[in-house]
């Protein structure tokens, strides 16, 4: 299986870091994807998937950030492209239930990160939340061409529908074990088994049994089990979809898997 977004190079796991690998790697996790939210957190992604096997990394500013995007950052997020542990372009898009950015920045930040996606060839990692209508305006005036993963999606079946109809992969997170996300199961049921993507969106939102405490990419299997008893299917058939998706629009390679670090290894 596979965590698909993910953020362990951040500091809440500067104490444990290579614990959350090792049990990552007992619990079957293949390969990693972290994820940047702006230029510093992306290099610190980077080097992180730099130093370990079976991680890789998406770079990119987040719409909290948005407004820390410049042509320098720009001509940085470029040069991080060019780095074969680079998968993907983001996390990128609008965040209205927060605002920390202006939204004509957030708008703008967002545009010109697909257009950077386009411009190197790389899917995009998305964020939307409370923003329907503008990131679809965004998308859909400027469609990610090599596909892309919306990632913790918690919007409504019909803006998964506009989705799925560029192609677009559909990420879920612990959300879809919370007893009060209904609403979201019902997303799912919907969603084509061959756009579902797994992730933990590592140190938030850890699913039931482990709601309330730090997330981490072991916990992803829990995410699967949720969607397998929201589709009536044996959790192998999840993990089998969820992980050929991944690889899929991604073009990560499968025989680099993720391995425990070495001082680590035989310990628990």
């Amino acid at each position: 299986m596979i965590d698909s977004h993910c953020h362990i190079y951040g500091h809440k796991y500067d104490e444990d870091r290579d614990r959350v690998v090792v049990r990552a790697v007992e619990a079957g996790v293949q390969q990693l994807l972290v994820v940047g939210c702006d230029v510093e957190d992306s290099k610190q992604a980077l080097a992180f998937a730099e130093q370990t096997p079976g991680v890789f990394a998406s770079v990119g500013i987040h719409p909290h950030n948005a407004d820390t995007y410049s042509e320098v950052a720009h001509e940085q997020l470029i040069a991080m492209t060019k780095n074969a542990k680079v998968l993907a372009v983001g996390e990128m898009g609008l965040d209205y239930f927060y605002d920390n950015s202006p939204r004509e920045i957030q708008k703008r930040t967002f545009g010109a990160q697909l257009e950077l996606a386009n411009q190197v060839n790389l899917p995009v990692v998305i964020h939307t939340r409370d923003a329907e209508d503008d990131s679809w305006s965004i998308i859909s005036n400027n469609p990610p061409r090599c596909g892309g993963h919306v990632h913790c999606f918690t919007n409504g079946l019909e803006f998964a529908e506009k989705l799925l109809s560029l192609d677009l992969h559909i990420g879920f997170t612990g959300i879809v074990s919370f007893p009060s996300a209904d609403d979201l199961r019902e997303v799912v049921r919907m969603v084509p088994m061959n756009r579902l993507l797994i992730e933990t969106d590592s140190p938030y939102l850890a699913p039931v049994p482990y709601r309330g405490r730090r997330n981490e990419p072991a916990y992803v299997r829990w995410v699967a089990d949720a969607i397998a008893q929201v589709k009536q299917l044996d959790i192998a058939e999840v993990l089998e979809a969820t992980t050929a998706n991944y690889f899929r629009l991604y073009g990560s390679d499968p025989q680099q898997l993720l391995r425990s670090p070495q001082s680590m290894i035989g310990e628990s």
